[in-house]
């Protein structure tokens, strides 16, 4: 283990790598989750190593504390940064996720960093993985694009081009950054209605991730825990609808 000190911030590193074409992909918390599930689910079902980790002033708590998380195992673990390393068949990936989001303040300056890092390493392109809020039921992933070539690319797998609005936090952010330093970059965002976390929104980034890059990655858990939230609904909606008072029935004098 190296730990290295960066103008107030600290980069823990766990095994030291090259990339080859590197591509990074963020997943933070966002709305729905979408990224930070998508991307926890591919590390966990690649079963990716950890080879570092960034903490700072920056990366507090989830309500913007400073702080510390403990575990089930009562032991202290820092807010932090954490990267995972994939070496692919012509491309290496490192996947960058955590429990929180840098607070305002310090969004620019964390970008800045794993930006240092990221190209330090061999980096080449930038993605990142959210949310986007619509309107329609429909589930569908969009593309943002900071590196205009990309599009037809992105066209080709079924993402739609996303039209006005903003992206909020790093998911926007570090793509933009990325671009002015040369990097391909773009945002890949799954569809959602509901602010609460969306595992089916989050299954259509990995299906379009997967076909993107060509790595295999398998749907058989995520598919599970959104049958099983289906599943959860259809009996509340049902027994909504038996507590329901039937046409022309009288509610009793009490019912306020």
């Amino acid at each position: 283990m190296k730990i290295q000190k960066l103008d107030g911030y600290t980069l823990i590193t766990y095994k030291d790598i090259k990339l080859r074409d590197g591509v990074l992909v963020q997943g933070l918390p966002g709305i729905g989750l979408v990224g930070k599930i998508a991307v926890d689910y591919i590390v966990s079902r690649l079963d990716l190593e950890k080879v570092a980790e960034l903490i700072g002033p920056g990366i507090l708590l989830p309500a913007g504390n400073v702080g510390v998380f403990v575990t089930n195992q009562g032991e202290l673990q820092l807010p932090s940064y954490k990267f995972y390393y994939y070496s692919g068949t012509e491309r290496d990936f490192l996947f960058l996720t955590s429990e929180v989001q840098p607070t305002v303040w310090a969004q620019y300056e964390v970008a800045e960093k794993v930006l240092d890092l990221f190209v330090s390493l061999g980096g080449r392109e930038v993605v990142g993985l959210c949310g986007t809020a619509i309107e329609e039921a429909e589930t569908g992933v969009y593309y943002a694009l900071a590196t205009q070539r990309l599009g037809e690319k992105l066209e080709s797998i079924g993402a739609k081009r996303s039209s006005g609005g903003t992206i909020t936090g790093a998911c926007g952010l570090l793509p933009a950054l990325a671009s002015l330093r040369g990097l391909d970059a773009f945002v890949l965002m799954g569809s959602t209605q509901t602010s609460e976390p969306n595992f089916a929104a989050a299954k259509e980034v990995i299906i379009a991730f997967s076909k993107l890059y060509g790595i295999s990655i398998s749907l058989e858990e995520i598919e599970k825990v959104i049958n099983q939230i289906r599943e959860k609904e259809e009996e509340a909606k049902k027994i909504l609808e038996e507590a329901k008072p039937k046409e022309g029935e009288q509610l009793p004098s009490w019912y306020v």
